[in-house]
């Protein structure tokens, strides 16, 4: 899966970005799946996610739905997406899936090295490992890095370049609190690995610069 494959910025900032998810599979592991997924989500929540949503729901964990309204929704074949704001997190949440052995697939997105070291350490061996190669075409169309560094933590693109100027000329003006402002770029991705604490993080770092000849 590497619809979060494609996130940018420094390392510094991506530190604090690691996606996961729990995936049934087609053909092999759905039928019953149901209550192996929400015995993991469950999991999840209790190591605490800075953001989280399940198919067929879709409401990520700033959308106002609450932890019981999405667990009860998992039925088979469901899928959990989250979001860790630390390689600590993202370990103990490791762990405590290993511990469990309900036998889905997982997925973590994050920097390649600090991954595999987690991994290691827990005694993990990853199937597979995907990397991103960059970006080919015609580039010239695409917003700066530093914009890109919002858009790219939605891995289906909902959160547009134009909200994301919007939100820091706001920012910029203190119409909203950086938080406030990372919690509207937040709310168009359904599948709830956009991080709202970098993305804030990101936004008070960027708005004191922002002016209108640069953007």
């Amino acid at each position: 899966m590497t619809h979060g494959l494609h996130r940018e910025g420094t390392i510094d900032s991506l530190e604090g970005d690691y996606a996961l998810y729990v995936y049934p599979a087609r053909g092999i592991n759905i039928p019953d799946s149901s209550l192996k997924v929400l015995h993991l989500l469950k999991l999840l929540y209790l190591t605490g996610p800075a953001n989280i949503s399940t198919t067929p729901f879709r409401r990520n964990l700033y959308s106002g739905v609450s932890q019981k309204e999405v667990l009860d929704n998992i039925i088979d074949g469901s899928q959990v997406h989250c979001l860790f704001k630390s390689k600590e997190k993202l370990k103990q949440a490791l762990a405590r899936i290993k511990e469990a052995d309900e036998g889905m697939s997982i997925v973590v997105v994050g920097l390649i090295d600090q991954v595999r070291q987690i991994a290691a350490e827990l005694g993990l061996n990853p199937h597979t490992i995907n990397l991103s190669l960059g970006i080919h075409g015609t580039t010239r169309r695409l917003p700066p890095p530093e914009i890109r560094q919002f858009t790219t933590m939605c891995g289906h693109a909902m959160v547009s370049m134009g909200l994301v100027y919007d939100v820091i000329r706001k920012v910029k003006k203190s119409k909203v609190t950086a938080w406030e402002g990372s919690l509207i770029l937040t709310a168009p991705c359904t599948c709830g690995i956009y991080n709202p604490y970098r993305s804030e993080k990101l936004l008070l770092e960027m708005a004191p610069l922002y002016t209108v000849n640069r953007w």
